[in-house]
């Protein structure tokens, strides 16, 4: 069992936190149905993020001192300038989504570059700050995608599941794995008969929700983690769910030994004290595996 020594983050902390937001304006819903903006009542849902969800995640975090990365695709950058504007004003973060959450599996590597500078160039544009970080929008992870990040001006990354601590890429491109468990969406993103997506569960209870992300967090802290919260202003600026928000973060905030960070911060840590990776880590496993099968290809 691999053990992270308290003393990997910053002097006196247990347990890095990142607490992100994806500000996608609906567009994730639209790439997986086209004419959802023709659907006012269902694409209404998704239209609360930029009308209240913002902005109450904005006072929430003020109200708490939280230092969050925004993650924006940067045609939702260039269609809500004033709210990115906001966010910076904030002294809230600005990172990547892509350009309009398309899945870089389907593209070649001329159009993707094209689209990773799209957006990195707008996103800093608009908020007058550079941009570092990177959300994979959609789909898979294509092989190598890490080079095609740092050829853009990316940094980190924050896509890949397989650990629970920042990890670097062979590239040198730096990792902030994220979990579906800390995700706002499997729990909230149903709102349709029949569901969408299809084969969606009902809404849980907030208390079951606040329920194991408090554990997740106790866990995180134990290990010394790297504990990654997603949110979405669509779903977590409701009233009530905002409320939810605020009962975890009065938890969290109460430890003085926990390290509440932007994805910039982490990254750059990360990058400056990063051991090598074991060879039994899945990023090496899955070279392993394709070496054994004989497929070196691009």
């Amino acid at each position: 069992m691999t053990t992270v020594p308290n003393s990997y983050w910053p002097a006196g902390k247990r347990c890095a936190v990142l607490i992100s937001v994806l500000f996608s304006d609906g567009r994730d819903a639209v790439a997986q149905a086209p004419d959802l903006p023709q659907r006012s009542k269902s694409f209404s849902v998704w239209q609360y993020g930029a009308l209240r969800g913002v902005d109450r995640l904005l006072q929430t975090f003020a109200d708490f001192t939280i230092p969050a990365s925004w993650f924006v695709p940067g045609l939702v950058a260039q269609q809500h300038m004033q709210l990115i504007r906001d966010i910076v004003a904030a002294n809230q973060q600005i990172a990547s989504l892509g350009w309009d959450f398309e899945a870089y599996t389907t593209l070649d590597a001329a159009t993707t570059h094209t689209l990773l500078t799209q957006s990195k160039s707008t996103l800093e544009q608009v908020s007058g700050h550079a941009v570092q970080g990177f959300r994979l929008p959609s789909g898979r992870w294509p092989r190598r995608f890490d080079m095609a990040l740092q050829s853009a001006g990316f940094a980190w990354s924050a896509s890949l599941n397989g650990d629970d601590m920042p990890y670097s890429h062979h590239s040198g491109l730096v990792e902030i794995p994220v979990h579906s468990e800390l995700d706002d969406r499997p729990y909230f993103q149903f709102n349709f008969t029949p569901a969408f997506p299809p084969g969606h569960s009902r809404l849980p209870a907030y208390d079951a929700v606040l329920s194991n992300w408090l554990l997740e967090f106790a866990a995180y802290r134990r290990y010394g983690g790297c504990f990654v919260l997603q949110l979405h202003p669509e779903w977590m600026g409701t009233p009530g769910r905002n409320q939810l928000l605020r009962d975890f973060l009065h938890e969290i905030t109460r430890h003085d030994d926990v390290w509440l960070a932007n994805g910039d911060a982490i990254a750059a840590w990360h990058a400056a004290h990063a051991q090598p990776l074991p060879a039994t880590h899945p990023l090496n496993v899955y070279e392993v595996y394709r070496q054994e099968r004989g497929r070196h290809d691009a």
